[in-house]
């Protein structure tokens, strides 16, 4: 993938299917980001963000690439993935509230988009809370419990 996306649609590489499931995850979850750390020879690193660019990161350094790169990949059946409303976070409290399920749902939509992609790669996302400054980030790889990560306050989803 020297200056683009050249696998094909039918048959994509590992950085092709990230940049193309980063953006359904960022799209599907309405999520502020999604990053995607490849486990693959070699490694990269894709991070989509709304009304940005792609930038993926491997051994030839940080390249931009439009927001509609690899759209025309097959992708495979993706997992449930629904927009909620900005969650309520208070790290002193330990407390994450939102729509009933949303968290879980969010956290199986990473989880599960981790599992598209080979070995140990890791999949987050951003999410809005009622304090803009504040996101709430769910990361997750296949096999392991989903992370919550609000400001100081962490928590694992065995979702």
């Amino acid at each position: 993938m020297p200056d683009g996306v050249p696998e094909s649609p039918a048959t994509p590489g590992p950085v092709a299917l990230a940049v193309a499931l980063a953006r359904e995850l960022l799209h599907g979850c309405g999520a502020l980001r999604a990053s995607i750390a490849l486990d693959a020879q070699p490694p990269a690193i894709v991070e989509c963000t709304r009304f940005g660019p792609i930038v993926v990161h491997d051994e030839g350094g940080a390249r931009e690439l439009a927001h509609d790169a690899a759209s025309d990949i097959a992708l495979p059946e993706l997992p449930f993935m629904h927009q909620v409303a900005p969650f309520e976070v208070d790290p002193a409290s330990g407390t994450v509230a939102g729509v009933l399920g949303g968290l879980e749902m969010l956290g199986r939509a990473v989880r599960d988009v981790a599992a598209l992609l080979p070995g140990a790669t890791v999949v987050a996302a951003d999410f809005e809370t009622t304090d803009p400054a504040a996101p709430l980030a769910v990361a997750a790889r296949r096999g392991e419990p989903v992370v919550v990560l609000a400001g100081e306050l962490e928590l694992e989803l065995d979702c």
